[in-house]
């Protein structure tokens, strides 16, 4: 915006005074003319600075913002909300697809402790195959135990904190599951199994919430 400062503004305005001294003086009707054209250009010409005159002093002062400012601040503020926008976007889809991941790992071990053989038939047959399957219960136990941590240590958006609830009660119920189903064989003298009812119990709850996961989605 062009500088324009008070007194070259009242300099105008006196030039203006004097320019219609002179009209009013003016003999003859083409000078009259003349003179008054004259006037009114200077009037315009005082008016239109004097306006720029009060802008600077609104600026100076901090009443007005200049446009070239504001429409830099406009424009940088459309270009945070964008960024913002683009990075929240990707933060939900990561989740989404750890989420994925997580909710298949669940149901992969659900249903192969749900598969599990009853406790009587496993206790029946001879030891070398009840340490095979001890073995894979520990295995189930440390993946059950290995899921439960990776959902605990997720930080969900808030977009997906109610889905993320539900998770972290599926995995639970997989912990408690993979952990009773390995209890099992250090308490070799109960022979009912009461630990693979209660593993089977916990598999088949979390298997629910998985389904109720998936149906929200």
């Amino acid at each position: 915006m062009i500088d324009i400062t008070l007194i070259q503004v009242a300099i105008l305005w006196s030039i203006l005074g004097l320019s219609m001294i002179c009209a009013i003086n003016a003999r003859g009707l083409f000078r009259q003319l003349v003179s008054w054209a004259i006037v009114i250009g200077i009037a315009g010409a005082a008016a239109f600075f004097s306006y720029l005159g009060f802008e600077n002093v609104k600026q100076d002062i901090g009443l007005s913002t200049p446009l070239a400012a504001s429409s830099n601040s406009e424009a940088s503020s459309s270009s945070s909300s964008e960024v913002e926008n683009i990075e929240n976007d990707s933060i939900i889809e990561s989740y989404i697809a750890t989420e994925k991941q997580l909710l298949e790992n669940i149901a992969t071990v659900s249903d192969s402790i749900l598969a599990f053989p009853n406790w009587k038939n496993i206790y029946s047959q001879g030891i070398e195959k009840r340490e095979n399957y001890e073995s894979k219960a520990r295995f189930l136990r440390n993946r059950s135990a290995d899921s439960f941590r990776q959902v605990r240590n997720l930080r969900p958006p808030d977009e997906k904190s109610q889905s993320y609830d539900l998770l972290v009660a599926a995995a639970d119920n997989l912990r408690l599951a993979g952990y009773e189903i390995h209890h099992q064989f250090g308490l070799e003298a109960d022979t009912l199994g009461e630990n693979f009812d209660k593993a089977r119990k916990h598999a088949s709850q979390a298997k629910s919430i998985i389904s109720t996961i998936t149906g929200k989605e």
